[in-house]
Protein backbone atom coordinates (compact mmCIF):
# COMPACT_ATOMS: atom_id res chain seq x y z
CA UNK A 1 0.00 0.00 0.00
CA UNK A 2 1.30 3.12 -1.20
CA UNK A 3 0.89 5.93 2.10
CA UNK A 4 1.02 10.09 1.41
CA UNK A 5 1.08 12.01 4.45
CA UNK A 6 0.32 15.45 4.91
CA UNK A 7 3.41 16.56 7.16
CA UNK A 8 2.77 19.23 8.56
CA UNK A 9 -0.92 18.10 9.24
CA UNK A 10 0.18 15.33 11.03
CA UNK A 11 3.12 16.89 13.21
CA UNK A 12 0.09 18.84 14.45
CA UNK A 13 -1.73 16.14 15.02
CA UNK A 14 0.58 14.44 17.34
CA UNK A 15 2.77 17.14 19.02
CA UNK A 16 0.86 20.28 18.02
CA UNK A 17 2.99 22.82 15.72
CA UNK A 18 6.83 24.94 16.70
CA UNK A 19 6.99 27.64 17.36
CA UNK A 20 10.18 28.01 15.73
CA UNK A 21 12.26 26.73 12.76
CA UNK A 22 14.36 24.94 14.78
CA UNK A 23 11.60 23.00 16.76
CA UNK A 24 9.86 22.21 13.51
CA UNK A 25 12.99 20.78 12.17
CA UNK A 26 13.83 18.97 15.54
CA UNK A 27 9.43 17.58 14.57
CA UNK A 28 10.43 17.03 11.15
CA UNK A 29 13.12 15.19 11.56
CA UNK A 30 10.81 13.69 14.75
CA UNK A 31 8.69 12.14 12.16
CA UNK A 32 10.30 11.25 9.67
CA UNK A 33 11.78 8.67 11.73
CA UNK A 34 8.29 7.80 13.40
CA UNK A 35 7.20 6.94 10.27
CA UNK A 36 10.34 5.44 9.46
CA UNK A 37 10.05 2.37 12.10
CA UNK A 38 6.30 2.38 10.45
CA UNK A 39 7.72 1.26 7.18
CA UNK A 40 10.38 -1.09 8.79
CA UNK A 41 7.55 -3.20 10.57
CA UNK A 42 4.51 -2.75 7.53
CA UNK A 43 6.95 -2.35 4.22
CA UNK A 44 4.53 -0.26 3.09
CA UNK A 45 5.55 2.97 0.46
CA UNK A 46 5.35 6.07 2.54
CA UNK A 47 5.90 9.42 1.28
CA UNK A 48 5.75 12.74 3.39
CA UNK A 49 5.08 16.24 1.90
CA UNK A 50 6.03 19.15 3.87
CA UNK A 51 4.88 22.93 3.03
CA UNK A 52 7.99 25.36 1.61
CA UNK A 53 5.96 27.33 -0.20
CA UNK A 54 6.58 30.16 2.45
CA UNK A 55 10.79 29.89 3.23
CA UNK A 56 11.52 26.82 0.69
CA UNK A 57 14.04 26.67 -1.42
CA UNK A 58 12.27 27.92 -5.18
CA UNK A 59 12.55 24.10 -6.97
CA UNK A 60 11.61 22.32 -3.67
CA UNK A 61 13.17 19.50 -2.95
CA UNK A 62 13.13 15.54 -2.40
CA UNK A 63 15.16 13.33 0.50
CA UNK A 64 14.96 9.87 1.28
CA UNK A 65 15.46 8.63 4.99
CA UNK A 66 14.86 5.96 7.66
CA UNK A 67 13.43 4.05 4.01
CA UNK A 68 10.13 6.95 2.88
CA UNK A 69 9.88 9.49 0.60
CA UNK A 70 10.43 13.35 1.90
CA UNK A 71 9.11 16.07 -0.47
CA UNK A 72 9.51 19.82 0.23
CA UNK A 73 6.93 21.63 -1.66
CA UNK A 74 8.87 24.56 -3.62
CA UNK A 75 8.68 28.07 -2.92
CA UNK A 76 5.04 29.42 -3.72
CA UNK A 77 3.27 25.87 -4.06
CA UNK A 78 1.99 24.48 -0.71
CA UNK A 79 1.98 21.03 0.21
CA UNK A 80 -1.72 20.10 -0.54
CA UNK A 81 -0.91 21.25 -4.32
CA UNK A 82 1.97 18.34 -4.42
CA UNK A 83 -0.21 16.05 -3.04
CA UNK A 84 -2.96 16.73 -5.55
CA UNK A 85 -0.32 16.44 -8.17
CA UNK A 86 0.89 12.83 -6.75
CA UNK A 87 -2.94 11.80 -6.63
CA UNK A 88 -2.86 12.45 -10.52
CA UNK A 89 -0.14 10.12 -10.95
CA UNK A 90 -0.44 7.39 -8.45
CA UNK A 91 -4.43 7.36 -7.83
CA UNK A 92 -5.87 4.18 -6.59
CA UNK A 93 -4.11 1.88 -4.04
CA UNK A 94 -3.08 5.16 -2.24
CA UNK A 95 -3.93 5.96 1.10
CA UNK A 96 -3.93 10.05 1.72
CA UNK A 97 -2.85 10.80 5.35
CA UNK A 98 -4.91 14.26 6.17
CA UNK A 99 -7.37 16.52 7.66
CA UNK A 100 -7.63 18.57 5.39
CA UNK A 101 -11.44 18.28 3.44
CA UNK A 102 -10.10 19.58 0.53
CA UNK A 103 -7.26 16.95 0.32
CA UNK A 104 -9.70 14.44 0.88
CA UNK A 105 -12.07 15.84 -1.22
CA UNK A 106 -8.79 15.09 -4.21
CA UNK A 107 -8.16 11.98 -2.70
CA UNK A 108 -11.44 10.47 -2.97
CA UNK A 109 -11.76 12.19 -6.65
CA UNK A 110 -8.48 10.25 -7.34
CA UNK A 111 -10.06 7.05 -6.81
CA UNK A 112 -7.77 6.78 -3.18
CA UNK A 113 -8.46 7.00 -0.25
CA UNK A 114 -8.16 9.46 2.73
CA UNK A 115 -8.07 8.89 6.48
CA UNK A 116 -8.02 11.74 9.69
CA UNK A 117 -3.89 11.80 10.91
CA UNK A 118 -5.67 10.79 14.53
CA UNK A 119 -7.18 7.99 13.12
CA UNK A 120 -3.81 7.26 11.10
CA UNK A 121 -1.45 8.16 14.69
CA UNK A 122 -3.36 5.32 16.31
CA UNK A 123 -3.04 3.09 13.82
CA UNK A 124 0.68 3.47 13.70
CA UNK A 125 0.49 3.06 17.26
CA UNK A 126 -1.26 -0.35 16.86
CA UNK A 127 1.05 -1.23 14.63
CA UNK A 128 4.06 -0.14 16.74
CA UNK A 129 2.96 -2.43 19.53
CA UNK A 130 4.97 -5.92 19.79
CA UNK A 131 2.29 -7.76 22.31
CA UNK A 132 -0.94 -9.56 21.11
CA UNK A 133 -4.28 -7.73 22.46
CA UNK A 134 -4.94 -10.45 25.38
CA UNK A 135 -6.86 -9.55 28.44
CA UNK A 136 -7.47 -10.91 31.57
CA UNK A 137 -11.68 -11.01 32.74
CA UNK A 138 -12.47 -10.79 36.19
CA UNK A 139 -11.50 -14.22 37.09
CA UNK A 140 -7.73 -13.62 35.81
CA UNK A 141 -8.59 -16.04 32.48
CA UNK A 142 -6.55 -14.97 29.71
CA UNK A 143 -8.68 -13.70 26.39
CA UNK A 144 -7.67 -13.51 23.29
CA UNK A 145 -10.67 -11.74 21.75
CA UNK A 146 -11.94 -15.22 19.43
CA UNK A 147 -15.29 -14.98 20.93
CA UNK A 148 -16.27 -11.56 19.90
CA UNK A 149 -19.73 -11.14 19.41
CA UNK A 150 -20.65 -10.81 15.56
CA UNK A 151 -21.05 -7.37 15.93
CA UNK A 152 -23.59 -4.06 14.99
CA UNK A 153 -26.24 -5.47 11.97
CA UNK A 154 -25.66 -2.15 10.57
CA UNK A 155 -23.96 -2.06 7.40
CA UNK A 156 -21.47 0.27 6.75
CA UNK A 157 -21.70 2.24 3.31
CA UNK A 158 -19.53 1.40 0.49
CA UNK A 159 -17.00 4.15 1.26
CA UNK A 160 -16.69 3.13 4.79
CA UNK A 161 -16.42 -0.50 4.23
CA UNK A 162 -13.41 -0.08 1.32
CA UNK A 163 -11.94 2.51 4.46
CA UNK A 164 -11.88 0.35 6.88
CA UNK A 165 -10.64 -2.22 4.37
CA UNK A 166 -7.20 -0.12 4.10
CA UNK A 167 -7.07 1.01 7.45
CA UNK A 168 -6.67 -2.92 8.15
CA UNK A 169 -3.97 -3.15 5.47
CA UNK A 170 -2.02 -0.36 7.69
Amino acid sequence: MRILVDGYNLIAQLWGMGSDRRELARQRDALVAYLGGYHALRGNSVHVVFDGWREGDPLGGRDQAHGILVTYSPLGVTADEVIRDLLAERGPGTLVVSGDRRVQGWARDAGAEAVEPAVFAARVAEARQELPDVRDDDDGNRWDGSTVKRGNPRRLSRRERALHTRLNKL
